[in-house]
């Protein structure tokens, strides 16, 4: 109980620091209601909310993709456990609720979490890769003095998540030698962090059976680009329903450093480092963003519609697990338990 405690403390001074810093900039976190409701059209309202929630779905179905190899889960409580799971990493402080997926699907079904924790390794992993991809190509096709941020964008998140995927795929044919080496390399640092981490990557080792079944693999690639060029372009409608003369690089440029924004630590529900990461996109293409009303109206949206919809979908998720049996295991063999 003391570290949730300290953890919502950390995160909350973190979120009122960037929120503060917003602020500063002349930014208007929470915009009148009078200009919410003349900014944003209705239209394009409705478009966004269909298609974030089908990217939302799109999302949680690619999980089975990864669990095929190594478990046969129920696509339902699959996809109740994933809409919980990512309500969890939304609300919970300093992303701790990575973990909720994991320890649900274990719960509810037996699967191995240690398998499990490999298949969320994945998918950080590929979610990274592709879109800190299409955030390099579409920040080329701006001027480098757009921003003193733009050359490491276009080149910092690709890299590490290049080589977070080679170093998956090395472990996954050399467990042995991976371990050997990243033992050494972070001893030079801490041996009790060189431990910890060659333990955690170990136990991921069951999750990495996705990896050399092709068909499962490349089934869950091509979702993923699916749902990530679906988020690209609900991002452009909305902003367009505000009134932003966006182009469709600057919605895959928004959509990219989003996604990168929120990996960081934080405050509950990104609150804080949400706003930052999408008002830093809109300052490459629209000059004086942090002083745009319009600009402020399309920020608060996205994320009061990413916010609600994700909670909407997670309570769905956990009300519906609620009515499933707690699974363990009995040997080798799995038993509902009474």
């Amino acid at each position: 109980m003391n570290k949730i405690l300290v953890r919502l403390l950390i995160s909350a001074i973190i979120a009122a620091l960037l929120v503060w810093w917003l602020v500063s900039q002349g930014f208007d976190v929470v915009p009148p209601w009078g200009s919410i409701r003349e900014t944003i059209g209705p239209l394009n309202l409705a478009i966004y909310v269909g298609l974030f929630s089908l990217f939302h779905i799109l999302r949680a179905w690619r999980w089975t993709y990864l669990l095929r190899p190594f478990a046969r889960v129920p696509t339902g409580t699959m996809m109740e456990t994933a809409f919980a799971g990512f309500m969890a990493i939304q609300m919970m402080p300093l992303r701790t609720g990575e973990v909720a997926r994991p320890y649900l699907l274990d719960r509810y079904t037996g699967a191995s979490k240690s398998a499990l924790f490999g298949t969320i390794a994945i998918e950080r992993v590929i979610d990274g890769l592709m879109v800190s991809a299409w955030l390099t190509v579409a920040l080329f096709t701006i001027p480098s003095d757009a921003s003193s941020y733009v050359w490491v964008l276009r080149l910092v998140p690709v890299t590490i998540f290049t080589v977070a995927l080679a170093l998956l795929i090395a472990f996954h044919h050399y467990p042995s030698l991976v371990s050997k080496l990243l033992k050494k390399i972070l001893g030079l640092v801490s041996k009790r962090l060189a431990d910890f981490a060659v333990g955690v990557i170990e136990r991921f080792h069951g999750g990495l059976a996705a990896l050399p079944d092709m068909r499962n693999f490349w089934g869950f690639v091509v979702i993923t680009a699916a749902y990530w060029c679906i988020n690209a372009f609900a991002f452009l409608v909305l902003a367009r329903g505000c009134g932003l003369d966006l182009p469709a690089a600057g919605a895959v440029a928004g959509m990219g450093i989003l996604a990168v924004g929120i990996l960081l630590p934080a405050g509950p529900g990104y609150f804080g480092n949400f706003q930052i990461a999408v008002l830093a996109a809109l300052q490459m293409y629209i000059p004086n963003a942090a002083q745009s009303e319009r600009a402020a109206v399309f920020i608060f949206a996205l994320y009061v519609l990413q916010t609600g919809l994700t909670i909407l979908f997670g309570a769905g998720g956990a009300l519906a697990l609620k009515r499933r049996p707690v699974v363990k295991r009995t040997g080798d063999r799995l038993a509902p338990s009474p």
